[in-house]
């Protein structure tokens, strides 16, 4: 320990355990303070450090408690003992968070994290203003981009700079320092922004993005950052991105295209089988396979083997139904719907379902001569030893297509001896047909162009041929349901994942999503009920980064959200959560939080936020960068909008 560490020592470790130490202080610190060479030095403020030599590095440890202890001296007057604490002992309780070490170039290095302890009657020292500087990275927010030019090589260079770390806030502790986070950790990873409605969460993201995109030199048009914006906030909150910086465009759809939005469409035929059975809520024992078999029919049934599934199950309906009424309905309707061709004409006209047969009176000898006239007429449509193996291959076909697609599957089924099928798929045909007339889905249902997915993709990402034209994709959907929600996330976030994926040059076209109200589609129970469709998050959340996709996750109930996709997050910025189911879920997921920061969390202020995570040296309180402009999600002047002047005009 160095002759300036001997002359900053406040107090000695007196006790040691594996998560805290206790440091009792020493005499005559009344205030709890430090005249030093520099300043005035306050140490026992809680969530503040201190500092404890050992061997070559100091080990940092965060002030979680302060308590004091009489030491039984004496007092002349009983008085005395109650109101004069000066006898008193005073002790800090203290958490190991980190090291700093000293690095080969003379620098000092903040390492999270600590392995080795200190002994019993260590020396505790107050933390100085360079100790700070290191834990907060204060220095070396942005590195020079050479390229290794004779300039460069003689000093010369004037080569632009590329930004490492993000400010986003400013230190509640310690207010002269601003909490930054380091860009490739935190974007280059899935991360969760968690809090109470009201607490700020919104505003948080756009904090950032606004900081981000404001920078100066080499701004980050290489960035991809895609809202799921289910609220409606974020169109005002980045509206002037472009008039601070020209290199940054903004592109704003919604389903319902109002005013200053692009109309937002996702042609059905993008849509796999997974998505499908989401869409049609088609359960996974019945309706799954006979809904594969009609995506399948849109693709790949042509006519010969339509005109094979209608006289199969016309064949199956006269030699299989008993009720001669039921049997000339049902065959009717099925002539009328295959609609045969006239030079091929099947007449089933001269049935009589009085008698069940090909006359009007019984024992007439014609009747059997017209009766296999009637088959042979049918019998000329079936192709015998058919194979039929429906592929769907995400092409395009008519949205109305596929009510003729599921007939033809019930009828290839029923013809097989699945008599039942028709009843179990009653709840999908229902939601088809109220999918094709409703609305709010015309985004999906009405699509004429034939675009393929590689171009829809270039179009929404910003992807031109010689450059890269949009950074921030918003996609307003408050004014859709959660259903609507489900399938445009899951899709999307499917057809993205898979580009990069495939791409030759993987991990080079970083995207973030930026999951808004995320417990809304990426449930707790997600893919119990309907499918594997929106599992893909859970997917992108393990497989993700190698691909360069990666997720921002905003919620307000954390406990309804996918425990795979919370546990996959590596950095969390949170707001105030005061539910205790919500807590304890965090509790679970990020075991490497200690119970202090977690009695943090109710009471943080709003537009405070605490961070930890790998992007930033250690757990950190701060309060949030203003927002400017704000998202839309301000909170109701309840008592400005209450006490108005009687037959006011409402503005809704």
């Amino acid at each position: 320990m160095t002759k300036e560490d001997k002359q900053r020592v406040i107090g000695k470790v007196v006790a040691i355990n594996s998560d805290r130490f206790s440091v009792e202080l020493l005499s005559g610190l009344d205030n709890f303070n430090v005249s030093g060479f520099d300043d005035i030095h306050y140490f026992a403020q809680l969530n503040s450090y201190v500092i404890v030599p050992y061997q070559n590095y100091y080990i940092v440890a965060e002030v979680s408690g302060v308590r004091e202890k009489d030491l039984n001296v004496p007092f002349s007057n009983p008085t005395d003992q109650i109101l004069s604490k000066v006898q008193a002992g005073k002790f800090l309780e203290v958490l190991p968070i980190g090291t700093i070490k000293n690095a080969k170039d003379g620098s000092l290095n903040f390492e999270f994290g600590v392995s080795v302890y200190p002994t019993l009657y260590s020396d505790v020292l107050y933390i100085k203003e360079k100790e700070l500087d290191t834990i907060f990275k204060t220095e070396n927010i942005k590195v020079q981009i050479c390229k290794d030019s004779e300039d460069c090589k003689k000093g010369k260079c004037d080569c632009k700079f590329r930004y490492t770390s993000l400010p986003i806030g400013k230190s509640t502790i310690f207010p002269d320092y601003e909490v930054k986070l380091d860009i490739d950790k935190f974007f280059g990873s899935h991360s969760a922004i968690l809090g109470n409605t009201g607490s700020g969460k919104s505003c948080t993201i756009a904090s950032m993005l606004q900081t981000l995109y404001r920078f100066e030199e080499n701004s980050a048009t290489g960035s991809t950052f895609i809202f799921f914006d289910v609220n409606g906030e974020y169109k005002q909150a980045f509206e002037k991105l472009t008039d601070k910086n020209a290199n940054i465009e903004v592109k704003n759809f919604s389903i319902d295209s109002s005013s200053g939005t692009e109309k937002f469409i996702l042609p059905h035929w993008f849509l796999n089988v997974d998505e499908w059975a989401l869409l049609l809520k088609a359960s996974e024992k019945s309706q799954l396979p006979l809904l594969r078999n009609a995506l399948g029919f849109t693709q790949n049934l042509n006519e010969e083997t339509r005109y094979h599934i209608y006289a199969c199950s016309i064949m199956y309906v006269f030699d299989h139904w008993e009720s001669p009424v039921a049997k000339r309905q049902k065959i009717v309707s099925l002539i009328q719907n295959a609609k045969f061709p006239e030079d091929r004409k099947v007449d089933f006209s001269t049935y009589n379902a009085q008698y069940g047969s090909f006359s009007d009176r019984p024992g007439d000898p014609s009747a059997g001569v017209k009766e296999e006239l009637f088959k042979n007429s049918v019998r000329q449509f079936i192709i015998e030893d058919l194979s039929i193996d429906p592929k769907y291959n995400s092409e395009k076909f008519d949205f109305a297509d596929l009510g003729l697609a599921i007939e033809s599957a019930l009828l290839y089924e029923e013809y097989h001896g699945n008599k039942q099928i028709r009843d179990y798929c009653s709840s999908m045909i229902t939601r088809y047909k109220s999918l094709k007339e409703r609305e709010d889905f015309t985004f999906l249902t009405k699509n004429t162009n034939d675009i393929k997915p590689n171009d829809y993709l270039n179009d929404f990402l910003g992807i031109d041929t010689n450059s890269k034209k949009n950074q921030v994709i918003v996609i307003d959907l408050n004014s859709a349901n959660d259903e609507t929600v489900e399938i445009i996330s899951c899709v999307l976030s499917r057809m993205i994942f898979e580009r990069l994926r495939n791409s030759a040059d993987r991990n080079l076209f970083p995207v973030n999503l930026v999951l808004e109200e995320a417990h809304r589609y990426i449930s707790l129970e997600s893919g119990k009920v309907f499918g594997d469709a929106n599992k893909i998050f859970e997917r992108i959340a393990k497989e993700g980064r190698k691909y360069g996709m990666f997720l921002l996750v905003s919620s307000q109930r954390p406990s309804e959200l996918s425990k795979t996709v919370l546990s996959q997050c590596s950095n969390f910025i949170v707001h105030r959560i005061q539910n205790p189911e919500d807590l304890s879920h965090i509790r679970q997921i990020t075991p490497h939080i200690s119970e202090t920061i977690l009695r943090r969390m109710p009471s943080i202020p709003t537009q405070h936020a605490l961070i930890f995570g790998h992007a930033v040296n250690l757990p950190t309180t701060f309060k949030v960068n203003e927002a400017n402009p704000k998202p839309k999600s301000d909170n109701n002047k309840i008592s400005e909008n209450w006490f108005k002047e009687k037959g006011f005009e409402p503005n809704i």
